[in-house]
């Protein structure tokens, strides 16, 4: 059956994991005979032939993420014809039209939107926060409706969905482009982490970590916002004060040519905050690193080797993982977890999608 397809995708820039699944599912679509449209509000900086795109402004704004994703109800009601809606841009809208389907690909269980009832922003960007969160908090009381579908991108998601909403979604884990890990570099005795520069993200710790551990280490992270940029700043004046941080890098917004080379060339990937996935640490296996991660949310199925995992903000354990790790006692874990991360594939996860697309208006 052909369907008239509409992505509710409001604000596209803001990279990460979440962009990496739109595009996915877009070349997924694209390779099928479905009309599919992708709704936007300003014009992102990519095309695809025979995907049709709607903004509200035609041109690319890489900032104000919030504010795009605010406008996501206005895009579900110009896509209020189309067959099928789908989301998969973090964000919860429920069509008026009840009949109207709706595919949600859950980053997670929406629970960090629910617990903010205020905001450390002031003035016109606390308006904006205070109405987004209550936006959502009012789509979210729609998601047991029959004509909503969800898609959960853990297990650990699905758990969470299934307990805090009575609901039962799909698994379909995120899609990893295998093929950008194939070249071969020599490792160095090296650590590497990479996330956004944000507080949730716990790199203090990071820092506190590693400050006490002679290896070369790096920090890779975007700024997308003023508050990253905030953070980032910290986070360098946190180094710089401390002596025994001089091995610690920070790099921000480098290419991503950049960041593989990093991370084919480290030993040991380091993470210090809870994850309802954590692409990049999926993605250092793929790149031959030994990851150490926390011993809590999908890490356990990501990182699937308890002897890899630390007690969450225990510091000392954390580093004796690190020295494990630099010195090779985990050197033959690398093959199979290689194997583990093959269900991540995004050649998978297009055909998977697709079939779940096709299905959903039986």
């Amino acid at each position: 059956m052909l369907l008239n397809i509409g992505i509710i995708h409001g604000f596209v820039g803001g990279g990460g994991g979440t962009e990496k699944t739109l595009l996915a599912i877009l070349e997924a679509l694209e390779d099928t005979n479905h009309k599919v449209t992708l709704y936007t509000f300003s014009k992102p900086k990519f095309s695809f032939k025979k995907i049709t795109v709607n903004s509200i402004l035609p041109i690319s704004i890489p900032a104000f993420g919030l504010y795009q994703r605010l406008m996501e109800s206005k895009l579900v009601e110009k896509a209020k014809h189309e067959d099928l809606l789908i989301q998969a841009s973090g964000g919860f809208t429920v069509p008026m039209n009840t009949k109207q389907k709706l595919v949600v690909y859950c980053h997670s269980d929406f629970s960090s939107e629910l617990e903010k009832t205020i905001t450390k922003y002031k003035g016109v960007w606390g308006k904006y926060y205070n109405l987004y969160y209550e936006r959502l908090k009012k789509s979210l009381e729609k998601i047991n409706q029959e004509n909503v579908i969800l898609i959960s991108n853990s297990k650990y998601v699905q758990d969470l969905i299934e307990k805090t909403y009575g609901k039962k979604s799909l698994l379909l884990y995120p899609p990893l482009d295998l093929s950008e890990f194939n070249e071969n570099k020599s490792k160095k005795n090296s650590l590497i982490t990479v996330s956004r520069f944000s507080a949730e993200k716990n790199l203090e710790f990071v820092i506190d970590v590693l400050k006490n551990i002679s290896i070369d280490s790096v920090i890779i992270g975007n700024t997308k916002t003023k508050s990253n940029e905030l953070y980032y700043d910290l986070l360098e004046s946190k180094i710089k004060k401390e002596v025994s941080s001089s091995n610690i890098i920070l790099l921000k917004n480098i290419s991503r040519q950049e960041l593989l080379n990093h991370l084919l060339e480290s030993k040991v990937y380091f993470h210090a905050s809870p994850e309802t996935f954590g692409l990049t640490i999926v993605e250092s296996i793929s790149a031959g690193c030994v990851p150490v991660v926390p011993n809590n949310s999908a890490h356990l199925e990501t990182v699937p080797f308890p002897q890899l995992r630390y007690e969450p903000n225990n510091m000392s354990d954390a580093q004796e993982k690190i020295r494990e790790a630099i010195s090779g006692n985990f050197d033959d874990l690398i093959i199979s977890l290689k194997k583990s991360i093959q269900k991540y594939n995004k050649e998978q996860f297009k055909k998977s999608f697709v079939s779940i697309v096709d299905n959903s208006l039986n």
